[in-house]
């Protein structure tokens, strides 16, 4: 996605859900170390894979949220 069409109010929104989905995917992963079903082994490798996904996703937002604010001190 192209963040640099938000304003900084949705990119600061964006950070805050995303965030808030990464300690939640950190969360399931704690609490399910050891999956005794495929169901939820599943759901920890779906986990896994979201992680990385979502923190690239942060690590974008900060920078795009950053830029903007600097336009706008202007």
């Amino acid at each position: 996605m192209d963040y640099t069409k938000l304003t900084v109010s949705e990119l600061a929104n964006g950070i805050s859900q995303t965030e808030a989905a990464i300690g939640r995917c950190r969360e399931i992963l704690d609490d399910l170390q050891e999956p005794k079903t495929v169901g939820l082994q599943a759901a920890v490798e779906a986990t896994r894979n979201l992680l990385p996904k979502l923190e690239a996703d942060l690590k974008a937002l900060i920078k795009a949220y950053n830029a903007k604010r600097k336009i706008e001190a202007r």
